[in-house]
């Protein structure tokens, strides 16, 4: 049985890397899938690929940090595509990247606001219509920066990340039993824009630390394609499982890879 056949499903930051992997692999298993972020053109190639399987696609720019831009959207693809049963929160941005001292406090804050105030609003939107049909499923992207001892330079996108993760954990605890599952996942070091991005940042603005462990992921040879978190992810729809974080590269995620 085919669970997520015939649902429709959103995925933010769905033009490139995971977001699009993961729209296309959607597409596969047999979900209408809407596409969001900011390049058009990007997000209109993927919709044309997902229509190419035979599912129905709906491409929509919007601007994550715009609450109305998001309130307008989520009535767009409703309308399109009718109601959202799968939610993946994919969007996300990692400047600015610096110290305290050197950001800028807006931008910093426009990152909170894309990487988990965005999220939030989208499970607030989706919601309703999950709660009323008894099922519904909600994957938040996260990064394995959002733990551990910390990494200079990088705080917004970790702490926005952090946030995320207990955003997870809190809403599958207010949904236990209504047939909704939230879950996050720590899709590892990918081969995707903003590796190439971080590595061509200079040390004097990343910091010594970030500079190497990127760099080292490139030279190594240990970027993984963007369709094995993609493949996870969708692993994880199929289940019952809520309130879980999950890492590529624990026991948990080489298992929802198989």
């Amino acid at each position: 049985m085919n669970e997520l056949q015939g649902k429709v499903a959103l995925v933010t930051g769905g033009g490139r890397g995971i977001g699009r992997a993961i729209a296309l692999t959607l597409a596969q298993t047999g979900c209408h899938v809407a596409v969001l972020a900011r390049t058009q053109g990007e997000i209109e190639l993927v919709a044309t690929e997902i229509q190419a399987t035979g599912q129905r696609s709906f491409a929509i720019s919007s601007d994550l940090s715009d609450g109305k831009a998001i309130a307008h959207a989520f009535a767009a693809i409703t309308k399109e595509l009718g109601p959202i049963a799968i939610l993946v929160n994919n969007a996300g941005v990692v400047e600015p990247i610096g110290s305290i001292q050197a950001v800028d406090p807006d931008v910093w804050a426009q990152a909170i606001d894309i990487n988990l105030i965005a999220a939030f609003r989208w499970m607030r939107a989706c919601l309703p219509m999950m709660l009323e049909r008894g099922w519904g499923r909600i994957v938040n992207i996260s990064t394995g920066a959002a733990t551990g001892t910390g990494m200079e330079n990088s705080g917004a996108y970790s702490t926005s990340k952090a946030g995320l993760e207990m955003l997870t954990r809190n809403s599958a605890a207010e949904l236990q039993g209504t047939g909704v599952n939230v879950n996050a996942v720590r899709p590892g070091a990918v081969d995707t824009a903003i590796q190439v991005h971080i590595r061509g940042l200079p040390i004097e603005q990343a910091g010594q630390q970030i500079h190497d462990r990127f760099k080292g992921f490139y030279e190594q040879g240990t970027l993984l394609e963007p369709s094995q978190p993609a493949r996870l992810v969708v692993n994880l729809l199929r289940g019952e499982s809520t309130g879980e974080i999950v890492n590529i590269y624990d026991q948990r995620g080489q298992e929802l890879l198989k």
